[in-house]
């Protein structure tokens, strides 16, 4: 699909050039091989860039060709429903007169930019570098409701291995580490190409959108500190997930430990007495030995319940009643008075002498 948009008016296809030489902004969804030579006939494309935008899974990057700019960005949209980040790659040409870009797949922050020039006709009654800054700072903001749909995931995330981790705990803490690392290793190259537009790269698109580009860049610098906390939150979540597994391990084999403890001299008895056990029985003349061993077996049976029961009680959380508060209190300590200066040769003189 190719339209084209000039003040407030949309036009399927490429629309010729205005005779007043206003604005041209073309967008391209998945265009075919004809429509591309169409477009390199009618922007004088260069040969490269065709081929860039042919050949998809390129990185953010900047190049320029005469008087014409070819920056690739990303923007980022996420799945209804699931954690998954979908990555849209945006090609962008900007011109003198005009500026074209070019998208495999229908991208919303786009259609929503078209929409609000169809509804305010002086975005594009501007220069192309007006108009490069607002797709370039749509492109950025997409990220930033991704990133708090993260944060709420962590959130939960930390609060289920607290109470009840299992498997599936261990499967979102790694669905969740692979969509921040690949949106950190876009983030990474888009905040330098950002940094060099709002540099270099300037005034190919103007003083005034050098200066708002500045502001994308700060916007594209926090959501990659952002997203670098979270890759630690999630690095010391799986830590913590590991530790709390390793730890209900422990206290397991523990428990059995306790229990094979207790049963090790019982075995070896009855090992023992097992060897001669008919000439055992036939030799028994009262009942003590009788109630001896039937003694042995309920004293095993009490202390197991009572060693398993308090190994229970110890690894069982404590109550909000019991727990102890742990918010740290700030303690402002009084800073030490500095000592005045005195000459040291008045200090090794005598007092003087009273009368």
């Amino acid at each position: 699909m190719i339209e084209t948009r000039i003040l407030d008016q949309r036009f399927d296809g490429i629309a010729p050039a205005p005779p007043d030489g206003a604005m041209r902004w073309v967008s391209c969804v998945a265009p075919t091989p004809e429509e591309l030579a169409a477009l390199q006939r009618e922007f004088d494309i260069h040969p490269l860039a065709i081929e860039d935008i042919q050949t998809r899974n390129q990185r953010p990057k900047v190049d320029e060709y005469g008087d014409q700019l070819f920056v690739v960005l990303f923007a980022v949209s996420k799945l209804p429903g699931t954690h998954e980040v979908m990555l849209s790659e945006v090609h962008i040409l900007v011109g003198p007169h005009h500026l074209v870009t070019f998208t495999d797949r229908d991208v919303p922050v786009i259609s929503n930019l078209g929409r609000v020039c169809g509804k305010r006709a002086e975005i594009l009654a501007s220069s192309p570098g007006k108009l490069f800054y607002r797709l370039c700072d749509a492109v950025i903001d997409s990220f930033f409701p991704v990133i708090d749909d993260l944060e709420v995931a962590l959130d939960d995330l930390e609060t289920a291995i607290v109470e009840r981790a299992d498997q599936s705990t261990v499967r979102d803490i790694f669905e969740i580490k692979r969509e921040l690392n690949t949106m950190r290793r876009v983030l990474g190259p888009q905040s330098d190409l950002l940094q060099g537009l709002s540099g270099p790269h300037g005034p190919l698109l103007g003083g005034e959108a050098q200066l708002y580009l500045r502001d994308v860049y700060d916007h594209a610098v926090r959501i990659v500190e952002q997203v670098d906390s979270y890759r630690d939150i999630v690095t010391t979540a799986l830590d913590v997930y590991l530790t709390s597994v390793s730890n209900r391990l422990g206290e397991q084999t523990k428990r059995l430990s306790v229990v094979a403890t207790i049963f090790l001299p019982l075995t070896f008895l009855t090992g023992f007495f097992g060897q001669n056990f008919g000439f055992l029985v036939g030799n028994i003349q009262d009942q003590r030995a009788f109630f001896l061993g039937l003694s042995l077996e309920v004293v095993s049976i009490v202390v197991i319940w009572y060693v398993v029961h308090r190994t229970t009680m110890s690894a069982r959380p404590l109550s909000g009643a019991d727990r102890a508060p742990t918010r740290l209190r700030l303690v402002s300590l009084r800073p030490r008075r500095s000592v005045p200066y005195m000459n040291v040769d008045i200090l090794r003189k005598d007092p003087p002498k009273t009368p």
